[in-house]
């Protein structure tokens, strides 16, 4: 990973330490290409609310110049004129689905590869792990491959939340789900609370944010990580 720079946020609103943190993570680059192929719902609405949220001056914004990248018109041109590539949330299973349709799994993950910065919220941050296995969301499009972009070694499972101990004899909880998924598949998956981000960079995996992320090892209890932390994740 030493070569990558990758961002990976919860979900939801970025917020002043978020929308602060884009700037100081992409450096010199600010032309960046937003993906919208996650929404099963007006794309173009969405773009506007990203572009109204991310391209004023700091601090209201993170002075962004956000370019639409539509995963059915020219991905791949949008692509190549990019500093930096945003991948917004919405259905996971969708967005994998049209990442593959449109050719931009190979192309993104090249791009990465490179060294240019990925960042990611909700489904975006699912679909940069080697699979969308530990999503939170419906397989509404019947996606039947699950293999994801790659880009880092472990899997993300968005907006988690710890159950209240006093409930969890008597529900299912995201830990017995991320237990199912280790039964039969070996990599870790970071549970990401809402309001935390992880920052990928000269190797290190680093948890930034205000709030805690938990990390799931095959094997092992599980442990809490606070803004600051680094992973033990190479």
């Amino acid at each position: 990973m030493s070569s990558r720079r990758i961002f990976l946020h919860s979900g939801g609103p970025l917020g002043p330490a978020g929308l602060a943190a884009l700037p100081v993570f992409l450096g010199a680059r600010r032309r960046v290409a937003f993906i919208t192929a996650a929404s099963l719902h007006d794309e173009s609405a969405y773009f506007e609310r990203a572009r109204a949220a991310l391209v004023p001056p700091p601090p209201e914004g993170a002075g962004l110049e956000l370019v639409h990248l539509r995963w059915n018109d020219r991905p791949l041109e949008t692509l190549a004129f990019a500093e930096a590539l945003f991948m917004g949330g919405g259905n996971t299973y969708a967005l994998l689905k049209r990442l593959e349709e449109s050719g931009l799994v190979e192309a993104i993950r090249a791009r990465s590869l490179a060294g240019m910065p990925y960042m990611g919220a909700s489904a975006g941050s699912n679909v940069a792990g080697p699979n969308i296995l530990t999503t939170n969301d419906w397989n509404v499009v019947a996606l039947d491959r699950f293999g994801a972009l790659g880009l880092v070694p472990f899997n993300i499972n968005p907006h988690y939340k710890e159950t209240d101990p006093a409930m969890a004899p008597y529900s299912e909880t995201r830990d017995d789900r991320i237990r199912e998924y280790h039964a039969v598949n070996a990599n870790p998956v970071v549970g990401l609370e809402e309001g935390s981000w992880l920052v990928v960079q000269d190797g290190a995996v680093t948890v930034e944010g205000a709030a805690r992320v938990k990390l799931f090892r095959r094997g092992e209890e599980p442990v809490w990580y606070q803004p600051g932390d680094r992973l033990p994740i190479r």
